[in-house]
C-alpha cells in the first residue's frame, strides 16, 4: 500500500457533493448522488455486472442501507451536520471531539459511494489532457531487441545478466549461439511467456519506490509520500518548523480527522483517510514557504542507521519521529501547487 496526495477541489465538494448527500440521508432525495454517481468510475464497472448480481454491487446496497436508518428528529439533526462541509471539518478533531457527527453504523456501500463521487469529481490533478497522448513504456520484448548500435556486445556480460535473472535456459541458448558465431555478435533468443514474466518480476522487484508502476487499477495516482502513515517521519521534523503544520499534516495523512463515512485502507473508494481544505493548505503553505527539504540521500542513510540500531544494543535512543523523512520534496510541491490554485488536498492509502 501507497500513501498519495491529490489535489481536492472543495468547493466542489462543499457546494456540490455533500448537498447532495445532505438531501438523500436528510430529505430521502437520492437523485441528486445518483446521478453523480452514475458518471463515476465504478458505476461504469457496474454495468458489466450480469443482472443475477446486481444487487450486490455498490450502488444497490448503499440505498438499502440508507432506507433502514433511522429517521428521528434527533437522528435527521446528525445527518445534516455530517454532511455540512464546514461545520464537519470544524468537529472532525479525533483528538478533542468524542462523538463527532457520524451514521449509527458503517457502511461500506456508502463509503465506495462517497469515494467514487470525490475521485471523479474534487481530484482535478486526476484527470490530465486527452488531447496529448501519453508516452507508452516499451514492452520487454521490444527494450530487448537489439539495436544496430547494440548488436556488438560482451556475451559474457548478457549471459550473466540472464543467469541473475533466473533464467538459466535462456543463458544457455545465448552460450551456444556465441560458441558458433562471431563473439563479437550476439543474437537475443525468441522470449517465451514464462522468460516475459520473469523478466517482469525481476524488474518490478529492483524498481525503487517512487518508480513502481501505479496499482490504484485505473484510479487516482496522486503523490506519493512512502507506504504507511507512521513510516512517513513527517511529523517530527514538521513539529520542528512549527507545531500546526504538524498538526495539520496528522489532519492530512494520519487519521487524526474524522472522514464523513469512515476509511478502510486498501479497498477501492474507501481508502481516503484525510483532508485539508484550501484555508489550511494555504496556512501550511506560509509555514513553509521558505523550508528546504531534508537531503533525500541523507534521509534514506538516517534511516537505515536508525533501523540498525534497533536490532543491535541501544547507545543512542532515538524516537522514529526524529529519523529525517525521504519524501518531503513531494510533500511541499503539493502544498505550494495546491496553494497555488486554491485547493485542498486529500490523502489515500491504497
Amino acid at each position: 500500500m501507497f500513501v498519495r496526495v491529490h489535489g481536492f477541489d472543495w468547493m466542489t465538494y462543499s457546494e456540490r457533493v455533500m448537498p447532495a448527500f445532505a438531501s438523500w440521508l436528510v430529505a430521502g432525495d437520492e437523485s441528486a448522488v445518483h446521478q453523480l454517481y452514475k458518471e463515476t468510475r465504478s458505476a461504469k464497472g457496474e454495468q458489466y455486472v450480469p443482472d443475477a448480481v446486481k444487487h450486490l454491487c455498490i450502488w444497490p446496497r448503499a440505498q438499502a442501507f440508507v432506507k433502514q436508518l433511522p429517521r428521528g428528529p434527533q437522528a435527521l439533526h446528525e445527518y445534516q451536520n455530517l454532511c455540512a462541509a464546514d461545520l464537519f471539518t470544524a468537529l472532525s478533531d479525533r483528538y478533542i471531539r468524542q462523538y463527532p457527527p457520524r451514521l449509527y453504523q458503517d457502511s461500506e456501500a456508502l463509503r465506495s459511494v462517497w469515494g467514487a463521487i470525490v475521485e471523479q469529481f474534487c481530484l482535478p490533478w486526476f484527470h490530465t489532457d486527452s488531447s496529448q497522448p501519453e508516452e507508452s513504456l516499451p514492452s520487454v520484448e521490444d527494450a530487448l531487441k537489439p539495436t544496430e548500435d547494440e548488436l556488438e556486445t560482451d556475451p559474457n556480460e548478457l549471459i550473466s545478466l540472464l543467469q541473475s535473472a533466473g533464467l538459466d535456459d535462456l543463458a544457455q541458448k545465448v552460450s551456444q549461439q556465441t560458441s558458433q558465431k562471431d563473439p563479437t555478435l550476439v543474437e537475443v533468443p525468441e522470449l517465451s511467456v514464462q522468460d516475459i514474466a520473469a523478466l517482469d518480476e525481476m524488474e518490478m522487484l529492483n524498481e525503487d519506490t517512487d518508480a513502481l508502476d501505479d496499482d490504484t487499477g485505473g484510479g487516482p495516482r496522486g503523490i506519493i509520500l512512502g507506504r504507511q502513515p507512521a513510516a512517513l517521519h513527517m511529523r517530527g521534523w514538521l513539529a520542528g518548523i512549527s507545531v500546526r503544520t504538524m498538526v495539520l499534516f496528522e489532519f492530512l495523512a494520519c487519521g487524526r480527522r474524522t472522514m464523513p463515512f469512515g476509511y478502510h485502507a486498501g479497498e477501492p473508494f474507501e481508502g481516503y483517510i484525510g483532508y485539508l481544505t484550501p484555508d489550511e493548505i494555504w496556512q501550511m503553505a506560509l509555514l513553509l514557504a521558505d523550508v528546504e527539504p531534508p537531503d533525500p540521500l541523507k534521509a534514506q542513510e538516517d534511516a537505515r542507521h536508525f533501523h540498525d540500531r534497533l536490532s543491535a544494543e541501544w547507545d543512542e535512543f532515538r524516537l522514529i519521529d526524529e529519523v529525517l523523512p525521504a519524501h518531503t520534496t513531494e510533500l511541499l510541491e503539493a502544498i505550494h501547487n495546491a496553494a497555488h490554485q486554491g485547493m485542498g488536498l486529500i490523502c489515500s492509502i491504497g
